[in-house]
Formats: C-alpha cells, sequence, structure tokens
C-alpha cells in the first residue's frame, strides 16, 4: 500500500514525477525538507510529485538511482508521467546514473506512446529472446543492452555484468541466433535498441 507524505508548501505551476531508489524514505524526506512535493511508497519505490526543481535535491542523495517525467501541467492525467519516470529510472539503474530525465536518451523519441505498439515491437524484434530468458533464467537482453550501452565495449560491459568476456561473447552469439539480428550490422543494432528501449519503458527489463 502506498503511503503518503505531504510536504510543506503547496505545488504550482508545472510539475514532474519522480521514481527514486536506492536510498531510504528518511533519506529523502530530509534532502526534500524545504521542497513543495508529494511522497508516496510503493513496494521499495519512491513516487515524488512536485516542481521540476526536485531534481538537483534528488540527484544529491547517496547511491540513488531516479527517474523523473517530463514537466505536465496540473490536472493532467498521471499514467503517462508514470511510464515515463519509471523507464528512466531503469534507466538510471543500468546505466549507473544519480538521475534521469525522460528524453535524454533521444532514441526515445523514435518510440510510440501507445502501449500496444511498443509491445509489437518488443515482440517482433526480441520475442524469442525474452521467452528464452524466461524459460532458461538468462540474461540474454540485459547483456544486450549493457554491451550497447557501453559502446560495444566487450570488456568493459563483461566486467559490468560480473562475467568473463568469453561469457558475453556467447551471450551475443546466442541472441543472434534466437533473433536472427546480426549486431555487427548498423540496421540491426538500430532495430534491436529501440527493442530494448521499448521494451524497459514497458518494464520488460530490470
Amino acid at each position: 500500500m502506498a503511503r503518503r507524505h505531504l510536504l510543506r508548501h503547496s505545488i504550482e505551476g508545472e510539475t514532474v514525477l519522480a521514481v527514486v531508489r536506492g536510498v531510504t524514505e528518511d533519506a529523502v524526506l530530509r534532502a526534500l525538507e524545504d521542497q513543495p512535493c508529494l511522497l508516496l511508497k510503493r513496494g521499495e519505490d519512491r513516487y515524488l510529485l512536485g516542481s521540476p526543481d526536485l531534481a538537483e535535491a534528488v540527484e544529491s542523495l547517496p547511491g540513488v538511482a531516479a527517474g523523473m517525467s517530463r514537466p505536465f501541467s496540473p490536472g493532467s492525467p498521471l499514467r503517462i508521467a508514470q511510464r515515463e519516470a519509471l523507464w528512466a529510472a531503469s534507466h538510471a539503474v543500468a546505466s549507473g546514473r544519480a538521475l534521469v530525465r525522460y528524453g535524454d536518451d533521444v532514441t526515445g523519441r523514435w518510440l510510440p506512446d501507445d502501449p500496444a505498439a511498443l509491445t509489437d515491437l518488443v515482440e517482433h524484434v526480441l520475442g524469442e529472446a525474452l521467452r528464452y530468458d524466461t524459460g532458461h533464467g538468462s540474461r540474454l537482453l540485459t547483456s544486450v543492452r549493457t554491451w550497447m550501452e557501453r559502446d560495444r565495449r566487450t570488456d568493459e560491459a563483461a566486467a559490468a555484468l560480473h562475467v568473463h568476456p568469453n561469457t558475453l561473447a556467447y551471450r551475443l552469439r546466442r541472441f543472434h541466433e534466437l533473433t536472427g539480428r546480426d549486431l555487427s550490422t548498423t540496421g540491426a543494432f538500430a532495430e534491436v535498441w529501440l527493442a530494448i528501449r521499448a521494451a524497459s519503458r514497458l518494464g520488460l527489463l530490470d
């Protein structure tokens, strides 16, 4: 069940939604003591609703991984902001950044907002790999994403994944076998990158 803390002051003007991970509720409350915002807890996530000025305080929290939606007007539906903030938070965790704002990754602008269209893209490009990971408890897609995020530097990506470079190379070959996408080609790389961004936005990748 969500728990609410309405901090001092009122929220006026443009608003953002932030999803905060990796820090305690007390730490969030201390950092935002002078910020007008609404704090809710859902599971291990802290949801913050407030002005865009929240960003600096959130980013200063030690060990934080947070995602922030685009600013929106009061009265706008929260479901879009929630989807944006969750996607950005997942990207913050994956990239090791303290704060990611939705839209920081320009490739996200090429993705549709419609969840059904995102699901179709993920199924078309990554469906076989997703089912393989689910059935075998493997991490093919996480490995491919990490390798892509590190500009195809296998040694660096393997270190981030805590595996041997040969293990990562095997996972990349297995991904190719399952999906038919050869990541050495520009077209396949771009298609897979967009599909991985879509899967992250849908919450299908940790």
